[in-house]
């Protein structure tokens, strides 16, 4: 998927480092319509990444530019200059723009879909050759530049194409964008090279972070778009490599498999079709599948909710929790392997076209789940829709009972954690509320695409829709915490888990399947004494209804600092039976700090005193600072000395209260900070 926050996550029960294991983590997948049971073509994707992490569904109007207007890409500083027209586009986009804005996937007003992307990254020899650009394109900003901007999916490819061969790529990754006339698959490969092919209708495929890509006809222009210099590169990085006599692309430009790609895409493959003539250990895995089978939407549902069931493996999120411990980076398990359905999904989407529907309603469907859809539901959208249902559109970095992500993630959390309470009920819930829309929806498409303008009508329906299934979903959450406190009250030992209920599941799951070190967002929540816990000797406030709640004890020692000039506190939390509670849902801190000395920044310490996380932090009037965190144990404030504040005034730049790293360090850090964007990404 996209960005990697690099989150360190301390243990639920000590306050130790967790080891853990890097994953990219999206997968993507397309079906020719000559395997599908009604004749359509689908193709999708999951959106990998972390826990807790806000999906919004909008509608971009379309609009006219200023001559010369950019648009620049806030995370790593790509800009494009805009045409005069941006189309109406749908997405479903990230909330913290700053670090990308991620609009991932949608429609627009031509009948172009886009999914991007699946990150993916050139081996190292490749990359010496033609090594990825720092301020090149990149998933953060690629669907907001393609898919207001084009009125074919060739289109699309070639702009892409151009953008790379003039402005370089930031980082690899798969793209898969369609029209009417079908669909391309993309790879952008190093920082200037490409090659996208037109989908056959008779193949499936199943990629998730890394190339695929075999041997094309380079000389079929009208199936095939390409960089001039794909294979010249290849061979002067040496990495060079033919199979049955023809240069093969993704065994020229891929690292070794990681463990994590090979058990999504073996997964992916045999679950679409179990008599798939793959191996788990087969030294790589084509793009393109031939199958008997007829494939339906329910039957991608289930790929992409896929945790190895009737199979020899197990999901490695359930490595700690059958007691077999924390995977370490690195290592390959034999039974515990990461899976299509694992804890870092934030939203999965299917896209169904259909020959008989216009390009004005999409050409199709899209059928979404916000949220993991292994506990939250898909619901079918076409692309003319006006606009989206409330809940969809709440742009929070903590729980919101008002956001369709948040109540979706909650209701995650307990049924991922509480699987002896819940088992299959809300998976079985939601596979019967879709088995009734998928049934709908074929009638409705049939209906609406017979109409000259169904633009409101559409509109109308998928928000009726939305919020019938959003009642359902928070009368559901209502339910399970209802559950979950009946049962706590015969189990006390574990209440202080159990009542803290947001987001442990997630952070604990996570903890062995995401990649993790540290780049919280700043989330600034407005302060109510009813939702925080205080401590009076320093001052110190934590802001989390839940906490309050569950009736849990905060407290802080401050510590003496070896470090000048710092200050370190040990905030713990207690709950009512005596046990220390670690991880919690997102909580909101603030911290009194010095008069004489500015903040430089905010880290979080190992039992050994060695700083593990860093924080972004905002800086407040009332002489205190704020930063978001989902564990507790040492924390240190480090101020700028005097000296230091001297020697850096001309680098500050003025940026208002919100301190970030690269405003700190100033534009000595500049590429170095790129560098690191460049290598760690999203899904």
């Amino acid at each position: 998927m996209k960005k990697i926050l690099f989150r360190s996550i301390l243990a639920l029960s000590t306050v130790l480092l967790f080891p853990f294991q890097v994953v990219e983590a999206c997968t993507g997948f397309i079906v020719g319509k000559n395997l599908t049971a009604d004749g359509t073509t689908l193709y999708g994707r999951t959106e990998d990444l972390e826990p807790n992490h806000n999906k919004v569904f909008l509608v971009h109007p379309r609009k006219t530019n200023a001559a010369g207007a950019k648009l620049v890409d806030e995370s790593n500083g790509f800009s494009w200059t805009l045409p005069q027209e941006s189309y109406k586009y749908t997405s479903v986009s990230d909330v913290t723009p700053a670090d990308g804005i991620y609009d991932e996937v949608g429609f627009n007003e031509y009948g172009v879909s886009i999914s991007a992307t699946v990150s993916a990254k050139a081996n190292d020899a490749i990359q010496k050759v033609d090594p990825y650009i720092s301020n090149g394109l990149a998933e953060s900003i690629l669907t907001t530049v393609v898919l207001p901007h084009v009125q074919t999916a060739r289109e699309g490819v070639e702009l892409m194409a151009k953008i790379v061969e003039e402005q370089g790529a930031a980082e690899g990754n798969i793209v898969t964008i369609a029209d009417k006339d079908g669909v391309w698959y993309m790879e952008i490969l190093s920082g200037h090279q490409y090659v996208a092919i037109k989908f056959p209708d008779d193949k499936y495929a199943v990629f998730p972070n890394t190339f695929f890509l075999g041997s094309v006809n380079f000389s079929d222009t009208d199936h095939v778009i390409a960089s001039k210099g794909v294979e010249e590169v290849a061979k002067k990085a040496n990495s060079y490599k033919e199979i049955n006599g023809q240069f093969h692309i993704s065994q020229s430009y891929n690292p070794p498999m990681a463990e994590a790609d090979r058990s999504r895409a073996w997964a992916g493959i045999t679950s679409l079709d179990p008599n798939a003539g793959v191996s788990y250990d087969d030294p790589y895995f084509d793009l393109l599948h031939s199958t008997d089978r007829k494939i339906s939407v329910a039957d991608v549902m289930a790929m992409q909710r896929n945790r190895f069931e009737g199979t020899p493996f197990k999901p490695l999120d359930q490595m700690e929790l059958d007691g077999k411990g924390i995977p370490q980076r690195g290592a390959v398990d034999p039974v515990y392997k990461y899976p299509l359905g694992n804890p870092n999904v934030m939203e999965a989407h299917i896209f169904q076209l259909k020959d008989g529907m216009p390009a004005s309603m999409g050409g199709g469907t899209m059928w979404l789940a916000v949220g993991s859809p292994r506990f939250s539901p898909y619901l079918p959208y076409n692309g003319n829709i006006t606009d989206t249902y409330s809940a969809y559109q709440v742009p929070t970095t903590s729980y919101s009972p008002d956001s369709w992500y948040w109540v979706a993630s909650h209701i995650y959390d307990m049924a991922a954690k509480h699987s002896d309470l819940f088992g299959t009920s809300v998976q079985d819930k939601w596979k019967a509320l879709e088995a009734r829309l998928i049934e709908e929806q074929a009638g409705l498409d049939e209906a609406n695409a017979a109409l000259p303008d169904s633009a409101a009508k559409v509109t109308e329906e998928s928000k009726e829709r939305a919020e019938a299934v959003f009642k359902e979903m928070k009368d559901l959450e209502a339910e399970m915490e209802a559950k979950i406190k009946e049962a706590t009250k015969t189990t006390p030992s574990s209440s202080n888990k159990d009542s803290i209920s947001s987001s442990s599941a997630q952070s604990s799951s996570s903890s062995s399947s995401s990649a993790t070190s540290s780049s919280s967002d700043t989330r600034k929540v407005e302060s109510a004494e009813g939702d925080s816990l205080l401590d009076a000797a320093t001052g110190i406030r934590l802001q989390n209804a839940e906490l309050v709640r569950a009736g849990i004890q905060l407290s802080v020692k401050k510590l003496d600092s070896k470090l000048q000039p710092t200050d370190t506190y040990d905030i713990s939390l207690t709950a009512p039976n005596g046990q220390s509670v670690h991880q919690v849902s997102p909580t909101l801190v603030t911290i009194p700090v010095r008069k004489d000395l500015p903040v430089d920044a905010v880290y979080a310490l190992d039992e050994n005193g060695k700083q593990v996380e860093k924080f972004d932090v905002t800086i407040n009037q009332n002489q205190t600072i704020s930063f978001t965190t989902d564990h507790f144990s040492v924390y240190q404030v480090q101020y700028r000395n005097e000296q230091s504040v001297k020697s850096k005034k001309k680098d500050l730049p003025s940026t208002g209260e919100q301190f970030t790293l690269l405003g700190i360090v100033g534009v000595i850090l500049l590429a170095a900070a790129a560098f690191v964007l460049k290598q760690a990404k999203k899904h």
